[in-house]
């Protein structure tokens, strides 16, 4: 899994049969300081989730699980959005407390 942060949306009007019933979103690692970094990549939104929101994603093999058809070819999914990351008593982002 990973730790992303939503910085776009992704709109097609034609699409693998069966991924129309996902929102397809731009998303980009964070770094150890909660920062986004890297380049931008594409995911399957199963959750609905907004613009800004930090998100967990799997990739790969596992991603394709998380959608109903298991044949869909998916190679990264939110599968969970994030309330509050810590880590060693730092507080890296709060939901709450969001600019």
């Amino acid at each position: 899994m990973k730790l992303c942060k939503i910085v776009g949306f992704a709109t097609s009007s034609i699409k693998f049969e069966g991924l129309g019933a996902y929102k397809l979103v731009v998303l980009k690692n964070l770094d150890d300081d909660g920062n986004p970094m890297g380049e931008a990549f594409l995911a399957v939104d199963t959750f609905g989730a907004g613009l800004s929101e930090v998100v967990a994603v799997a990739t790969g093999s596992t991603a394709a699980k998380t959608v109903n058809d298991k044949n869909l070819p998916v190679d990264a999914a939110v599968i969970g959005i994030i309330d509050h990351i810590s880590i060693n008593k730092k507080e890296l982002y709060s939901k709450n407390k969001e600019d």
